[in-house]
């Protein structure tokens, strides 16, 4: 087609073919007008049943366009339906579907069917003659519940054709009747119960019970069994040997050795690890279950040992996703023997006298229990005596023991006892209970009240201890709770005004020792007391409630005891008055920095009930103004609420003054001193020594003197000196220190004029060169410095100067020799300077050159 807007000619053409042909001329160029269209006819002779291919070639004057063509032979097909559904299956179960393959071609085909899991197809591959149909059966076997979904590829080779595969797995209505089983049996023998399989379904599920709970972990046991041991490698290599001695070393020891490795894996991979145990046992292991039926079975529970047993089976049912565990529990028991009574109590019991009891081991089991005494390494097992301590009971048959009694130890006791029998992991154990009196001894008071006692402040009473016994004793008192560091006394700690205790309270390593008593020992004869004196002194705010317990030397500890009470305060004191008024004071110079100091002869006390005390505080006024100080009274006991007064004084200098608060210096040059002066007057009666310093440091003002003595009634000159190195407003403060203090300051101000640039010779405001021959240049050198401390940029110029009428002509050139004496432009003196500029730093210096030259004599 010419789609142009003008008529072309067009040549076509085609390579020579057997198989294709131009029907039209060959390269004859035909015309197409504007917007028509010309048809072109090819002629297709094939010999075979196979795909052809060939190119048309159209040529036009702009273009050259290439057409392909191409002629397909027949292919065969086969026809599947778009998608098949299983709809809800039971899970670990197989469902099959039927398909019908169809070869819709004329030719013969083969194809090759493909899926995924959970779904499979046989068979997978054959061959369809035209026309022709087979039958498939697709599979749906899921192992986990939920939607599934796959392809069912057909391949012939040429093309593929692919259905769509879905299928729902869901868990069946199976369980088992209970899924814990509990047994207590005597060692060699079995004890055998029945659970149930209930299948509440319509299929036929098949079971089977596993060691493991999951087919994951049945993959990981057969993994660790392919990898083998050391003793497995060790064991191989022996093999390895023998193969070698017997049959030598060949090509076929390889193939043996991988056909042992082949037979070792087949073997691992077609074990089905179903459960194992030498304990329990299941039968049957496997089997089927009809629909809506129930299948029996037996666990049977053998103990080898007098333990506890636990262990899992899991049944493996198709139908169920998950394994159902079958918890298994069970205990050997051996020879059963009892105490009747297993518990003695043998209550109050006195001391140094003999008691027999009787207590019966019992056999319960159907064995011959042999038993032995086991003895304890208690003190208390050393009073008791047990017969016999051996022996062998029949089966239902009762063995008495009796047990002797004598001790010569006051106390509470509760002894454990055990029988060990043969073949019992446990012993039995006979538990035996009593208390061992002794003297009888008691106190006057039931209780020791010491009421409210003062912090720190030691309080006395006194209680008398009798013995009514038949037999003197010796005791030895302590306190319950008490601790063992000495407590700290009030009349000591007042001896030390500069404890930290006053101010941080006392710290012990370990708990107070609070009580003392006296005597803390002794003897009281038959029928006799002691007074006793108890004293508390209390480093702790609180309500005691302890015991004082007497220990009997021979027969026993706490053997009475008393109840002390008492609680320990801090009494509430008040301070008066509040405010103590010092009015002036002259100041007192000390090295500290303190604005007060404050002190007293009295700094520790004691206040008596209902009295008061008096403290005389000192104080010594360290700066100027007024001053308001706290003050904090400790009080022992109470650290954290120190009492508080206030401490009001008036800091007063003395007379020492300066002739003035400031010095004008008023305008100066730059660095020219210039001097000022002030006066320091002492109205006092003591000398005194000062100093005088600049605030900050100053390199520009110098003072003298800068320290010394003031007399009594005198007075002292000072100077002070202004050196400006630069130009500008200059200040600074003068500072009067009489000790350590500021006593006054002067202020310092001048204003500093001219220039810090200076010359070596005289060159301002007038320089004579005097005579000088004319055509003859002169020259005069300057040095020039900065004396300033800022960076300096200078210019220099000549009035007087004309410059040379060649351009680029230096100040040298002015020597030359040629007469141009009859130019009036030449007839007046020249002066120069070199360089012209420069820059100078602080303290820097550079040559500075002058060059005179005239042509004719004259004055300049």
């Amino acid at each position: 087609m010419n789609k142009d807007r003008i008529e072309r000619l067009v040549k076509v053409c085609m390579e020579s073919s057997p198989y294709f042909e131009l029907a039209c001329p060959r390269d004859v160029y035909h015309i197409v007008p504007a917007g028509a269209s010309a048809h072109v006819r090819i002629r297709f002779s094939p010999d075979e049943n196979k795909d052809y291919s060939h190119k048309l070639v159209c040529c036009t004057a702009k273009q050259r366009i290439v057409v392909p063509i191409q002629a397909i032979c027949p292919r065969t097909v086969a026809v599947l339906p778009d998608k098949l559904d299983f709809s809800k299956c039971p899970v670990k179960y197989s469902v099959q579907k039927t398909l019908l393959v169809c070869n819709v071609s004329d030719q013969e085909a083969h194809y090759q069917l493909s899926t995924q899991s959970p779904f499979s197809v046989v068979p997978a591959t054959g061959t369809l003659g035209a026309g022709d149909t087979v039958e498939v059966t697709v599979g749906f076997h899921a192992l986990t519940t939920g939607d599934h979904c796959g392809s069912l590829c057909c391949s012939t080779g040429e093309e593929s054709v692919h259905t769509k595969l879905h299928g729902e797995a869901v868990d069946l209505n199976i369980g088992l009747s209970t899924n814990f089983v509990e047994y207590k049996t005597f060692i060699t023998m079995s004890n055998q119960k029945t659970v149930f399989i209930e299948n509440r379904s319509n299929i036929t599920a098949h079971f089977q019970w596993k060691a493991f709970s999951a087919e994951e972990e049945e993959n990981e046991e057969q993994c660790d069994l392919l990898q083998p041991s050391s003793e497995v490698r060790t064991e191989n290599l022996m093999e390895e040997k023998e193969i070698k001695e017997e049959k030598g070393f060949c090509e076929d020891h390889v193939a043996l050795l991988s056909s042992m490795v082949e037979e070792k894996i087949a073997k691992v991979q077609e074990d089905p690890l179903l459960f194992s145990s030498d304990i329990f046992f299941i039968e049957p292991m496997e089997g089927e279950i009809e629909p809506n039926s129930s299948a029996e079975i037996k666990v049977t529970f053998k103990p080898l040992e007098i333990r506890k047993y636990r262990s899992v089976a899991y049944c493996n049912v198709s139908g169920l996703e998950n394994r159902l565990p079958l918890f298994l529990r069970g205990e050997g028991q051996g020879p059963l023997v009892e105490l009747s009574p297993p518990t003695l109590n043998l209550q109050e019991i006195f001391i140094n006298t003999s008691y027999v009891y009787e207590v019966k081991l019992i056999n319960q089991g159907t064995h011959d229990a042999p038993f032995t005494y086991i003895p304890s390494t208690t003190n208390v097992d050393f009073c008791f005596k047990l017969e016999p301590e051996e022996g062998i009971i029949a089966p239902g048959g009762t063995q008495t023991v009796q047990i002797s009694f004598h001790t010569t130890v006051l106390e509470w006791f509760e002894e454990e006892f055990q029988f060990s029998v043969a073949g019992s992991p446990t012993p039995v154990i006979l538990t035996i209970t009593g208390c061992v009196t002794g003297p009888n001894l008691h106190f006057d008071l039931p209780e020791l009240n010491f009421g409210d006692v003062s912090f720190g402040f030691p309080t006395t009473k006194s209680v008398r201890l009798t013995n009514s016994s038949v037999a003197p004793v010796t005791f030895k008192l302590r306190m319950s709770d008490d601790g063992t560091q000495p407590s700290v006394s009030s009349f000591d700690l007042i001896r030390r005004h500069s404890d930290p205790a006053w101010r941080d309270g006392i710290h012990f390593y370990v708990e107070p020792r609070e009580f003392t008593m006296n005597p803390s020992q002794g003897t009281i004869p038959s029928q006799g007391h002691q007074d006793i004196e108890v004293t508390l002194c209390s480093n702790t705010m609180m309500e005691f409630h302890r015991r004082m317990l007497v220990d009997l030397e021979g027969i026993g500890e706490g053997v009475a005891a008393l109840v002390i009470t008492a609680r320990c305060l801090v009494p509430e004191l008040q301070v008066y008055p509040q405010v103590l008024q010092y009015d002036e004071c002259h100041l007192k110079e000390r090295e500290e920095g303190c604005p007060v100091f404050y002190s007293s002869p009295k700094p520790c006390g004691i206040v008596q009930p209902h009295r008061f005390a008096e403290i005389p505080v000192i104080i010594e006024v360290q700066t100027l103004g007024e001053h308001h100080t706290n003050v904090l009274i400790g009080v022992f006991g109470d650290e954290r609420n120190p009492q508080r007064i206030e401490l009001r004084s008036s800091g007063l200098l003395a007379k020492i003054y300066a002739s003035t608060k400031q010095i004008e210096f008023g305008r100066i040059p730059a660095l020219q001193p210039t001097s000022k002066s002030f006066t320091l007057f002492n109205k006092g009666l003591k000398p005194k020594n000062f100093r005088i310093e600049m605030a900050s440091k100053s390199h520009c003002f110098v003072i003298e003197p800068s320290e010394g003595v003031i007399p009594p009634k005198g007075e002292v000159p000072v100077t002070v000196t202004a050196t400006l190195d630069d130009t500008g407003l200059f200040d600074g403060i003068v500072m009067l220190l009489i000790g350590n203090r500021v006593w006054s300051t002067i202020f310092l101000q001048a204003l500093g004029t001219d220039t810090t640039i200076v010359t070596d010779k005289p060159f301002a405001p007038e320089l004579s060169l005097g005579y000088q021959f004319s055509l003859v240049p002169c020259f005069r050198r300057f040095k020039v410095t900065n004396k300033g401390r800022r960076y300096h940029q200078l210019f220099w110029s000549v009035e007087c100067y004309s410059p040379p009428q060649e351009e680029g002509q230096s100040v040298s050139d002015l020597s030359s020799s040629q007469d141009d004496s009859q130019s009036p432009e030449r007839a007046s003196p020249v002066f120069g300077l070199e360089p012209v500029s420069m820059g100078l730093k602080p303290g820097q210096s550079e040559d500075l050159v002058l060059r005179g030259f005239s042509r004719i004599p004259q004055a300049s």
